[in-house]
This record gives structure tokens, C-alpha cells and sequence, in this order.
């Protein structure tokens, strides 16, 4: 029996999108006879968390503590509470606050690779003795690699990188990809050297989509191999009909500059032919003021149907029997495929893409037939494409058996098998 131990920052009960690809990995090479041992935080650095999440049978979780001073200095936030970076802060003002910014830049020219650092001690500590045949980071954060290429070293192990988001693609020095600050020069140089030297240790590379699998071949003669990841059901087999009034679906958050305007303006432009009885943007997710705000701005607050954070079940409700299930893709995450786009269609709902006409993601939506995309650069275009939605005839989306979750498992396992042969 093989063994593999998978190293996350986010594993359920989290909520977290970061949580989901390791998780199924997990399961389904347990249930192909592999020894899982995941490494990951304790709860409460993983929050949200969904409390009917219950734990996978099969599977050993070893959890630590992690230092991570800078998320102490963060007002009103929990003393183990991780959260995703965003946009830059805004500059506080002098006095009370100012030190915790202070702070926190000085602290964070200690944080290397990332804010997470703080955890590489206590996870290798927790792992002394252990013997695995492959460690399998997945990142980010980088220090989830740091840790992979260590642990890895210590036991013999393979070591595979998994690449959930870029590491060093996205640190620029004029912080494009919507980066939450400009990098200098050699402090990229530095992140590359880390990186190019933990890359040139990996077995196997994997990455979620086509851009990201050019980009780090480019970086290594290992072998990278394009894994995404995939729908957890089958999108039901009959057409399901449509609610009343008809509903456009977004549930999730609306940070890294995600953003909903160009389907209120398409709402806005269209409001005198779809009423409020009629149409309604259905909203569940952690960001409802703004989405209320922006919703003001554009006149359109009677369609919108705002839900509020749900438990993930209930969000995934929504989508059934809706026109459209909205996927944001903004400039910072254009490389990517987001978890929402496989839950759009395991759900059986059309798919309105709000980004870029070149994105991986949306390029998926159009070889798949799933629905339409919108780059929101003239409202005119928004509105067409949103009339197509409202007025097109429901169809079953055939062709999805190759991107089946199961499907990649098997894969990843035929990938893992061959470095061990």
C-alpha cells in the first residue's frame, strides 16, 4: 500500500475554495487503497467553517498551531484567524492605529516566503519519524511547498508540487495580477530562487489550468502535467425547469477585484423589458454591502435578491433552476478556473463568464458550449448577452464525463503510480 501525505493550509470543515482540491484528492486515493495522511492547521485558522462537514473516514489528519504574528496585529481579527490576502489597506491614520502598520511592515520583512512561515517549524516538528513514499504540496501558500521540499528530504520521499495558483508569475515590480503591493526587484530575484530550486527537486509538477502548465514548463525540465479540477456530481441527466422569477445566481466572495458591475449595468440597460417580478440577481456570499452599494449605483436595488453568507448546500441550491450562474474572473485571477465554475455545472446551469474573452476560463466555457462570456467593456454587449440567457431554450449539457472529479483522481493517481515505478 502506498502512502502520501498531502500538505494544506485549508482542509475541511474550512470553507475555503483552497480546501477543496486536497480534500478530494484525499478521499479518492484512499478509496484506490493508498495510506492518506493529510498535515494541515487547526480549524480555527481555516475559517469560515461549514459545521455539517463531517470528517472522511480512512484518512489521518495531523493538525498544528502555526506563528503568525502579522495576522495578530489585524484589528478585529482572531489570533489563529488566516485570511486570504486582498486588496492593499487603506494607510491608517496617525496615532492609535499606526502602529500595527508599522509593525506589520517590519514583520513582514521577516515573513519569508509568505505570512505562513510561521507554520514550517511546527509542521516539520510534527512529522519527525514519519515515512511517506510522496509528499504532496499544494499552494499556495508557498510555504506549503517549503515544507513539501523538507519533508520530503527527510524521509525519502517523492516530492509533487501542486499548483492551485502561480507563485512568482504574479510578483511584480508595477503590481500587475492586481498584486496587494508592488515587489521590488530583489525581493522577486529571491521568491524565484526559492522557487526554481524547489521546482528543480519535484517529481511532478501539476497545475489547475493551461496557462499556469506553460508557465512552470517553462521554469523546469521535471514534468508538469495540466490536472484541473472537476465536477463532484453529474449535472442532472433531464432538463430542470426554470424558477419564476428568473434568477442569476452569484454565491461566493468578491475579493482579488472580482466584481458584478458589468451584469447590473446589462440589468440596468435592460430594466424597462425584465421587471423586478421578472428577473432578480440572487446573492450569497460574505460581501452583500458592497454588492447593495454598487446595486444603488446603478438603480437596479429591487433586483437584487440579496441571501447573505448560506452553508454551502444552500448556496449550491440556488443554482438549480436558474438562468445563469455568474462566474467573475478579474485581471488578478485571470490564469485561473474557479472552483464556482464546477459547481455551476455539476449543477446543470448555463454559465455567464464576467471576464476576459482570453482567460482560461473563459476559453473552457466556449469548447464546452456552457454558457456565454462577457468581458464588460461596453454594456450594449453585456445586455446582448444577458438577453441570450434570459431567452434562450434550456438545454442538458452533454460532454462532461471527462471532467468528472473521479475522473481526475484516477489520473492523479496513474501520475503518481508512474514516479514511483
Amino acid at each position: 500500500m502506498p502512502s502520501i501525505l498531502l500538505i494544506t493550509v485549508a482542509y475541511p470543515p474550512s470553507r475555503l475554495i483552497g480546501g477543496r482540491r486536497p480534500a478530494r484528492m484525499a478521499t479518492g486515493l484512499a478509496a484506490r487503497g493508498w495510506k492518506v495522511t493529510v498535515l494541515t492547521l487547526h480549524p480555527p485558522y481555516m475559517v469560515p467553517l461549514d459545521a455539517e462537514t463531517a470528517p472522511i473516514d480512512g484518512i489521518e489528519i495531523l493538525k498544528t498551531h502555526a506563528v503568525m504574528p502579522r495576522v495578530w496585529l489585524r484589528p478585529g481579527k482572531s489570533a489563529v484567524q488566516a485570511t486570504p490576502p486582498g486588496p492593499p489597506p487603506a494607510v491608517p491614520a496617525l496615532g492609535k492605529k499606526s502602529w500595527r502598520s508599522a509593525a506589520g511592515q517590519l514583520l513582514q520583512q521577516f515573513e519569508f516566503p509568505d505570512d505562513y512561515a510561521g507554520w514550517l517549524p511546527l509542521a516539520l516538528a510534527r512529522l519527525r519519524g514519519r515515512r511517506f513514499d510522496v509528499v504532496l504540496a499544494t499552494l499556495p501558500p508557498p510555504t506549503a511547498a517549503a515544507i513539501g521540499v523538507l519533508a520530503a528530504s527527510l524521509c525519502g520521499a517523492k516530492l509533487v508540487l501542486d499548483y492551485r495558483d502561480p507563485w512568482t508569475e504574479v510578483l511584480t515590480e508595477d503590481g500587475s495580477y492586481g498584486s496587494p503591493r508592488k515587489h521590488p526587484r530583489a525581493e522577486i530575484a529571491l521568491h524565484r530562487a526559492l522557487e526554481d530550486r524547489i521546482l528543480r527537486q519535484a517529481a511532478l509538477v501539476l497545475a489547475v489550468t493551461p496557462k499556469m502548465t506553460r508557465w512552470l514548463q517553462a521554469r523546469t525540465k521535471n514534468t508538469v502535467e495540466f490536472l484541473p479540477n472537476g465536477l463532484d456530481a453529474m449535472p442532472p441527466a433531464t432538463l430542470v425547469e426554470r424558477v419564476r422569477p428568473l434568477r442569476l445566481v452569484y454565491a461566493g466572495s468578491l475579493a482579488y477585484e472580482r466584481s458584478l458591475d458589468s451584469v447590473l449595468a446589462a440589468i440596468a440597460h435592460l430594466r424597462d423589458t425584465f421587471t423586478p417580478d421578472q428577473l432578480r440577481l440572487t446573492y450569497a456570499g460574505p460581501h452583500s454591502a458592497d454588492l447593495r452599494a454598487a446595486a444603488q449605483r446603478y438603480g437596479v436595488e429591487a433586483w437584487l435578491d440579496d441571501r447573505g453568507q448560506l452553508p454551502s448546500r444552500e448556496a449550491m441550491d440556488l443554482y438549480r433552476g436558474a438562468v445563469a450562474g455568474i462566474v467573475s474572473v478579474s485581471a488578478r485571477t485571470d490564469y485561473s478556473y474557479p472552483g464556482k465554475l464546477f459547481e455551476i455545472l455539476s449543477a446543470g446551469c448555463p454559465i455567464l463568464l464576467c471576464g476576459p474573452q482570453t482567460c482560461d476560463a473563459a476559453q473552457l466555457v466556449r469548447d464546452l458550449g456552457a454558457g456565454v462570456v462577457d468581458d464588460g467593456t461596453d454594456v450594449k454587449d453585456s445586455a446582448a448577452a444577458l438577453t441570450h440567457l434570459l431567452t434562450a431554450e434550456p438545454r442538458v449539457l452533454p460532454g462532461l464525463d471527462a471532467w468528472m472529479a473521479p475522473v481526475q483522481v484516477e489520473r492523479l493517481e496513474t501520475l503518481l503510480r508512474g514516479i514511483l515505478a
